[in-house]
């Protein structure tokens, strides 16, 4: 396998989105592996919280998009899943095994208590969903063109209290308090509210915010702390939006320079360093087998070679309606 960038080198456009510019700015290294590559493992791991969270968060999205019941979404993928795992060499571990049919059960078991929470608390109430699953974009004039934000949503909603407007962003967390505590600052909300903001509907009305809906990974025992779900509305001022958005063009300068480097041939050690940090940001890495190789002299790209695969990074923008727009 030749390294080459997913892109070719010096691409005339450049999709970003707020997880690839959280990612640069985690890790560099593990940006130039992800998405300047487009490295992937060539077995899934579907232990953890990563494919619990994502078969949640799937069955989520289609109960707002079709109302389908998310249960019987989530047992389907669970049941799609569970013939890949039992055909993968995680199988032959007994402690994989039990992992994985825990978080299977974990994930049914947060979904139905979800359901029970929209009924006892009656939370959609207030909320009417304009869309599902979209991507939205917007061109970064400061780049010429060359740059385009995006973002995939999980929903928008408007707030029938007083009729504005909000993205809707699921999440699965084991712990609920970083949300309270820290909502408010999330680059993520405040890249969705951007882009709608400078890019409205038809009709006018721009989003001034985000929701997160929060499901606690827990079983709900007896020993379990509410609460289990909750919503947090965060809405953000123009002067909170204009910072954030020159803070965007500084990041996204510094994310084109290094990506320029390297098509101008520079080392990635130099231009595209690691982070290292000795916690579950490397070990969840799926580069954190290949991560020292790079540096100690042993044969890394035959070791990418027999286990990843080159993949489109920006697959999952591409199978949603999409509305896109210059920053004017």
């Amino acid at each position: 396998m030749t390294l080459q960038p997913y892109l070719g080198k010096n691409p005339k456009q450049v999709r970003i989105s707020n997880s690839e510019i959280q990612g640069f700015k985690s890790c560099k290294r593990h940006w130039y592996l992800a998405n300047y590559l487009g490295l992937q493992r060539i077995e899934q791991n579907l232990v953890g919280p990563l494919p619990l969270g994502t078969r949640v968060h799937d069955s989520l999205e289609q109960y707002y998009t079709t109302y389908d019941n998310p249960v019987d979404v989530y047992n389907r993928l669970m049941r799609k899943d569970n013939a890949i795992f039992r055909d993968s060499i995680q199988a032959e571990d007994p402690t994989k095994v039990r992992k994985f049919e825990s978080e299977g059960e974990l994930g049914r078991l947060m979904l139905e208590g979800y359901l029970e929470w929209l009924e006892e608390t009656n939370a959609d109430a207030n909320i009417d969903i304009q869309y599902a699953e979209k991507v939205i974009s917007l061109i970064i004039d400061e780049f010429g063109g060359r740059v385009i934000l995006q973002a995939k949503v999980d929903a928008e909603a408007r707030r029938r209290s007083d009729n504005s407007l909000a993205i809707i962003d699921h999440k699965t967390a084991a712990d609920l308090g970083p949300y309270y505590k820290y909502s408010h600052m999330s680059e993520q909300l405040m890249t969705y509210t951007l882009i709608n903001k400078r890019n409205p509907p038809e009709d006018g009305a721009e989003v001034d915010g985000g929701v997160y809906n929060l499901l606690k990974k827990v079983k709900r025992t007896g020993t379990a702390k509410p609460p289990f779900y909750d919503r947090i509305d965060v809405r953000f001022n123009d002067e909170t939006l204009n910072s954030f958005y020159i803070r965007l063009v500084g990041v996204l300068h510094d994310m084109m320079e290094v990506r320029d480097k390297l098509d101008e041939g520079a080392d990635h050690r130099f231009v595209a360093y690691p982070k290292p940090q000795m916690d579950w940001h490397c070990g969840m890495c799926p580069f954190f087998q290949v991560c020292p190789m790079l540096d100690d002299g042993s044969s890394a790209e035959r070791y990418i070679e027999d286990h990843y695969t080159v993949v489109n990074p920006y697959e999952r923008y591409n199978d949603a309606t999409e509305k896109e727009s210059s920053d004017g």
